[in-house]
């Protein structure tokens, strides 16, 4: 599927309470899901592809942990 809504850069969408994730291919889509426990929904693929190939579609509102702050608490 190909992601041409100009409104992709809006990374979640709380209407149909989806993320989305940018990755050079679809494998990474799968890592993200297994190493952050998030439900992968579906791959869409990119048209302008320069580094990144797909979009990550995830449920739910989901976040990169933020490693910085776990150092600067300890």
């Amino acid at each position: 599927m190909t992601n041409n809504d100009p409104n992709r850069w809006l990374r979640y969408d709380a209407e149909r309470d989806i993320s989305r994730h940018s990755a050079t291919n679809p494998q990474k889509c799968r890592d993200m899901q297994k190493k952050y426990g998030w439900k992968l929904l579906e791959i869409e693929e990119i048209e302008n592809k320069y580094i990144f190939e797909v979009d990550c579609v995830f449920k739910g509102k989901t976040e990169f942990p933020n490693y910085l702050e776990e150092t600067e608490e300890n």
